[in-house]
């Protein structure tokens, strides 16, 4: 059962029924059927909202301009299948290479939600080196940096992705408090993942907090999730000690964390401010993409979010290593 915000609207009744009448018979009421919300008529708390029925991308805020076809909006049913329905395609060409929508939101914050539904087309290879969607914080300028550690004036980021050869869901985090995979504390560090898997603590997950108390779902193509993410910098600290940061995820409403005590960034100028949709490939990968529906951001819980508040008390945090 999908237990995110019901999809944001359209304007007719007509669609409306049709989305109503899809849901039921799939045997699953989102937890929001009773009070659906139109991007247009959003609350305070949502920054950011899209549909995809825009008709292009102008709400985003890429450099390159979105060209296809590497973006392109498609006709599809969506999630809650449909008729006239449109979505967002992402495609990466053969060899290394990104394909992304970058929304710079127009409010930042300590703490930030966001939910989409996303579907990997037939066909895709999850275990091919490959990086995925989430929030960043800093500079935009700084989206997909890696192989070193953020100083916590400068940037942190949180993706949800494959995890690294296991095909299942996973967040990968750069951020000052990262250890899972540093050569030194002066040299390379790639980011920490969570949960950590890779191994029992000899290594890697050497942090038992930060090991899976909920395994991720395996991933599978050609069919719709619900993915969430929570994002919080937590009150400002020169080092891990007394770190407060917080990083959640859901899977069609399944919580995975939280991870807790997170030192994510050393000074209160640095807040979460971009959302980024992306697929990233390290090298050659086979022909498909990832498809977006019905976004939303806010500074506030919603969908599974609003069910599990974030509980600074628990000292869980942190995540692994993807591509070295």
């Amino acid at each position: 059962m999908i237990v995110c915000t019901q999809r944001n609207p359209r304007t007719r009744l007509g669609l409306d029924l049709l989305r109503l009448a899809a849901v039921l018979l799939a045997g699953a009421v989102p937890a929001s059927a009773s009070a659906q919300i139109d991007c247009a008529t959003a609350p305070p708390p949502w920054v950011f909202c899209t549909d995809f029925e825009e008709g292009h991308f102008g709400l985003w805020d890429d450099w390159d301009g979105n060209p296809s076809p590497m973006n392109t909006l498609v006709a599809d049913p969506g999630p809650f299948n449909l008729p006239g329905n449109h979505v967002a395609r992402l495609f990466v060409p053969p060899g290394r290479g990104t394909a992304d929508l970058v929304k710079a939101l127009p409010v930042t914050n300590d703490v930030i939600y966001a939910r989409w539904y996303m579907k990997w087309e037939a066909g895709f290879d999850f275990t091919t080196q490959q990086h995925g969607s989430g929030l960043h914080a800093g500079d935009r300028a700084l989206l997909g940096r890696s192989d070193y550690r953020p100083d916590g004036t400068d940037w942190f980021a949180a993706g949800i992705e494959p995890g690294y050869g296991t095909g299942r869901f996973n967040a990968y985090v750069y951020y000052p408090g990262m250890y899972q995979n540093c050569v030194d504390p002066e040299g390379a560090c790639w980011g920490d993942e969570f949960p950590c898997t890779q191994d029992e603590g000899r290594r890697i997950c050497t942090t038992a907090s930060h090991r899976e108390t909920v395994l991720p779902p395996l991933m599978q193509a050609d069919r719709w999730y619900c993915i969430e993410i929570m994002l919080d910098g937590g009150t400002p600290t020169a080092g891990t000690a007394g770190a407060g940061g917080i990083l959640n995820y859901w899977i069609d409403g399944l919580q995975i964390g939280p991870w807790n005590d997170l030192w994510l960034r050393s000074t209160d100028q640095l807040d979460v401010s971009v959302l980024w949709l992306s697929l990233f490939f390290h090298g050659d990968h086979g022909p498909a993409g990832v498809l977006f529906d019905d976004v939303v951001v806010s500074t506030s819980p919603f969908g599974a979010a609003s069910s599990v508040p974030p509980d600074p008390s628990q000292a869980w945090g942190t995540f692994k290593s993807l591509f070295r």
